[in-house]
């Protein structure tokens, strides 16, 4: 019984975890959006990109399209 209960703690932990680096790629990601030098209607397409696709948007992001136009 014991084996179930740290089972699940470290369960949770690893969601938790995984939750707290996911929220931090996506705010990290819209900050380098933001004050990037891409032109504005560039810049409001990758942002609804991201926010379409949280985490394959912002890999993307930093890939393709950090230093390039669409």
């Amino acid at each position: 019984m014991s084996t179930l209960i740290i089972i699940l703690f470290i369960g949770g932990f690893l969601r938790f975890l995984m939750g707290i680096l996911w929220f931090i790629l996506i705010v990290y990601t819209l900050l380098d959006l933001l004050k990037s030098n891409l032109p504005t209607n560039t810049k409001l397409l990758w942002l609804i990109v991201i926010l379409i696709a949280p985490i394959l948007g912002s890999i993307i992001y930093f890939v393709v399209g950090r230093n390039k136009q669409i």
